[in-house]
């Protein structure tokens, strides 16, 4: 069933423009009307109440993940610590949908899960402060893709993680959900870089930021694509 303000107006313009033509006098019409859409509109208010719930509790197994988590030891200097919850990755609920999808690495290696979990909240963070000119782009654009870089190379890790015996768990074939998270991931960071090269230029002035996209016989040290 679909539950929003959009599909009821319809629906109820609709009732309303049959109800007319079928001779019914105005008032029982209006009558019907308000009674199908107090109806309708208390199961739009319950499906949002539910959707809300919903998200507030996948937020609070993902917070109950990292809880007792301290540091972790990387290259990337811009990670270290573990926050006491996720404040920047829930405003995202494409990759909250897609951390979730892979959360049962924690099973093999609970380290690299929650090393995601932590790569994830930066990597937000340093999306949203340079949109909202907390970050200068200039200096935070290439932080940015080495998180992004270094998402994806923990994502290909996994498959070392997980033994050949144990690829189906829980009816889930992790092999290609593994597959499908990569990609998905490397599809919605690109639209993300697009994003910030776009403001960076049309707000920022900047015209020239580190490369992003793979050349022929050229290298590009920060292997992002």
């Amino acid at each position: 069933m679909i539950y929003n303000y959009y599909f009821a107006i319809f629906i109820l313009a609709l009732l309303f423009f049959l109800i007319s033509n079928k001779n019914v006098s105005i008032l029982l019409s209006i009558i019907i009307i308000i009674i199908v859409g107090y109806y309708y509109f208390g199961k739009i208010n319950e499906f949002e109440e539910n959707v809300k719930t919903n998200f507030k509790n996948k937020i609070k197994n993902l917070n109950d993940d990292i809880k007792n988590e301290k540091s972790v030891i990387d290259d990337n200097y811009y990670i270290n610590k573990f926050p006491i919850e996720l404040r920047y990755l829930k405003n995202d609920k494409y990759l909250i949908e897609l951390v979730l999808k892979i959360r049962f690495i924690k099973l093999f290696d609970n380290a690299k899960y929650t090393k995601l979990l932590l790569l994830f909240e930066n990597f937000m963070k340093v999306y949203i402060f340079m949109l909202a000119d907390r970050y200068e782009i200039k200096d935070y654009f290439t932080t940015f893709l080495e998180l992004r870089q270094s998402i994806s190379k923990e994502l290909y890790g996994i498959y070392i993680i997980i033994p050949i015996k144990l690829r189906y768990i829980f009816n889930v074939n992790t092999f290609e959900t593994i597959k499908e998270t990569i990609h998905n991931f490397i599809q919605h960071s690109r639209r993300m870089i697009l994003i910030i090269e776009n403001y960076a230029y049309k707000h920022k002035g900047l015209y020239y930021l580190p490369d992003t996209q793979f050349k022929p016989y050229e290298k590009n040290d920060l292997e992002v694509f």
